[in-house]
């Protein structure tokens, strides 16, 4: 039995919940709470800061820039996907010209072979899909290079010169959105090949893996990465070089405007604080739209 793990879920219990007193506002309540898990979960994480803390960048040029692929994940495969993931899809192919690479269960061992107690863990179920996904998405990267774009992320504009001319990239967490404790998004990033941040991360995601039977929170990657960050001074000197940007830009429309009536001048204006949105599948609103909203219309866009 983990007695670290136990105690770790209580005080997030305790602390989180049954002591965030109900007076507070919602958004004062949620603060409270993810500054709760923040701490506890990334003390719990800190057993696996020696996996991690030597790890250095291999001693190879950088591969001559070309043409880099988009890689996302769909495990059901893209035609079994939902209307607003299809969408989301088409947008990244009309809006990009870098290829589309779209992985299925069936397709994943074409391109990445991950350890067996990885894989033996996701067939049973104590990996959970959306965890899966965030470990393919980095063994991707540190393989191939090039950049992740989630499924649910709906593509508006070309992706930026100067995110595809660092050698990594992700956004931060941002301060307004559920799970911005997290310290990092990665629904998407950018690397080169055999990037430190990205093989340092990895590093830390097998250490956990190898060690736990389930995620000790949603966003224990995210907190992975943060771990590896302040626990690898090489690969910090790497993150505090590179661009720092908030993920709120990315999350501006969908929240707020996908129910609304559908207006140019609306869309045009939110989506140019960043070239994708993050959007979801699961709601009623993403399922049946109503007609003439943003989105029915975002999922007709690209039709």
């Amino acid at each position: 039995m983990n007695f670290s793990r136990i105690k770790t879920r209580a005080e997030i219990i305790l602390y989180g919940h049954i002591l965030n007193w109900p007076w507070r506002s919602h958004q004062e309540r949620r603060d409270a709470r993810g500054a709760v898990t923040e701490k506890a979960v990334s003390r719990y994480l800190e057993r696996y800061a020696p996996f991690i803390a030597d790890i250095r960048e291999d001693i190879t040029e950088k591969e001559a820039s070309g043409q880099e692929r988009i890689f996302s994940i769909w495990l059901q495969g893209e035609k079994n996907a939902p209307g607003i993931v299809q969408a989301s899809l088409k947008s990244i192919r009309h809006n990009c010209t870098q290829e589309l690479v779209v992985l299925d269960e069936k397709s994943i061992s074409e391109w990445i072979s991950l350890p067996g107690y990885i894989m033996d863990k996701w067939k049973s179920g104590k990996i959970r899909p959306a965890h899966f996904a965030d470990i393919c998405r980095v063994e991707l990267l540190y393989r191939y290079g090039g950049i992740w774009l989630d499924a649910t992320c709906f593509v508006t504009s070309p992706i930026p010169r100067w995110i595809t001319d660092e050698d990594f990239f992700i956004y931060l967490g941002g301060n307004t959105l559920k799970g911005s404790y997290a310290f990092v998004q990665n629904c998407f990033f950018r690397s080169r090949k055999g990037d430190l941040l990205v093989k340092v991360w990895r590093e830390a995601i097998s250490a956990y893996w190898a060690a736990e039977n389930s995620a000790i929170d949603y966003f224990v990657h995210q907190l992975l990465f943060k771990m590896a960050v302040l626990n690898n001074p090489q690969a910090k000197g790497r993150f505090d070089r590179m661009p720092h940007m908030e993920q709120d830009p990315t999350h501006a429309l969908w929240l707020e405007y996908r129910d609304r009536p559908f207006d140019r001048e609306t869309y045009d204006r939110v989506t140019a604080g960043a070239f994708f949105q993050k959007t979801e599948y699961k709601s009623g609103s993403a399922r049946q739209p109503a007609t003439g909203s943003f989105s029915d219309i975002m999922q007709k866009m690209y039709k």
